[in-house]
């Protein structure tokens, strides 16, 4: 005896694959609506991140580990020479 599924299975399955693909192009829009309308957010977060780089701290180092690396910018400045 046939599977009642199988059987709906084979007689809809264009359907089926066509259904699977509008959901999940659906779920794609979603996420774009999503991403753009929560985007004020992270310009908090960005506006915050500037203020925090200003503030640098400045490294010091050990005349032992100065003479290792003589001649390094440990700046990682960019000196033309």
């Amino acid at each position: 005896m046939v599977n009642i599924t199988q059987i709906y299975f084979d007689n809809y399955f264009t359907e089926i694959i066509i259904v699977i693909l509008v959901l999940s192009i659906a779920v794609v829009v979603i996420s774009i609506f999503y991403v753009l309308f929560s985007s004020t957010e992270k310009k908090v977060v960005k506006k915050q991140i500037k203020v925090n780089k200003k503030k640098t701290k400045k490294i010091k180092y050990t005349k032992q580990f100065m003479n290792g690396v003589d001649g390094i910018d440990l700046d990682l400045k960019d000196v033309n020479k």
